[in-house]
């Protein structure tokens, strides 16, 4: 049986998110996140950066869309539009870990003129940590299922609540 290594490294931390999901809500209903976020992209191995929106609706459940650009490398870069639903839940005071499920659209441009648009599904987890009421940090993975683009997307960001 053949391993595929690159996938096994990017939904191993899925995995581990969905295993330790505990019991207290953290996030606010009501609460709106307007953040930047920048990491890295694997299906060309670079960096992007992108802005995210929240916005926390019923406990354990928040809405987050973000537009992102996929840097310039190895001939490949990207404009990312993604729809995820986030399922916050508190290991302390001001932590949060959360896995997350959504949609997806990428528009891949490559070297030469050619591009590809898919469309897929999000899948991954993250985790918040709340620095004042206005400020959190957070760290998030997911992967993106998609037709000969998908990938995985690794990221840090900082958002500002209100």
């Amino acid at each position: 049986m053949k391993i595929n290594l690159k996938k096994f490294f990017c939904l191993s931390p899925l995995l581990l998110s969905a295993m330790s999901m505990p019991g207290m809500a953290n996030a606010q209903v009501g609460e709106k996140t307007l953040g930047f976020a920048g990491g890295y992209a694997s299906h060309n191995g670079g960096g992007y950066a992108d802005l995210y929106f929240q916005y926390t609706f019923a406990p354990h459940l928040r809405i987050a869309p973000e537009l992102g650009y996929v840097f310039r490398n190895e001939g490949k870069s990207a404009f990312i539009a993604s729809v995820d639903m986030q399922f916050p839940f508190a290991l302390a005071r001001g932590f949060n870990i959360y896995p997350l499920a959504g949609v997806t659209l990428n528009n891949w441009e490559y070297e030469g003129g050619g591009h590809a648009t898919r469309g897929g599904f999000d899948f991954g987890g993250g985790f918040d940590i709340y620095m004042t009421r206005q400020l959190k940090l957070n760290l998030q993975f997911k992967y993106s299922l998609m037709n000969d683009t998908g990938g995985c997307f690794l990221n840090m960001g900082i958002g500002y609540n209100f």
